[in-house]
């Protein structure tokens, strides 16, 4: 099964820093949609930025935006629409046959 997770990183500006540290990982619902919420937000409003300065850099960034809305969606669905499943533990259904009757498995 594949598991969505966020990775927070720090990247030094420094002459000879190396590539991008990695502080911590999480697959806490609650931070993935926040950050799936944030993504979104921020795709938005690159494509708006775009809007009045040219229509194919729009276009585009329209299409972006569109694209990372599908994933995201099918990634991090919203809690509410997602099904209620619990495993019920019980005591198994009582048997038709005898206590002392041989088992048929």
């Amino acid at each position: 099964m594949a598991l969505v997770e966020a990775v927070l990183t720090y990247r030094p500006h420094a002459m000879g820093s190396e590539g991008p540290v990695p502080l911590g990982v999480t697959a806490d619902p609650r931070a993935l949609r926040a950050l799936r919420d944030a993504l979104v937000e921020q795709a938005r409003e690159e494509a708006r930025r775009w809007r009045d300065i040219d229509p194919g850099v729009f276009a585009v960034k329209a299409a972006e935006f569109e694209r990372l809305c599908k994933v995201l969606a099918w990634l991090l669905p919203e809690e509410e629409l997602r099904p209620e499943l619990h495993v019920v533990k019980g005591r198994p259904p009582p048997s038709s046959s005898p206590p002392d009757a041989p088992s048929t498995e």
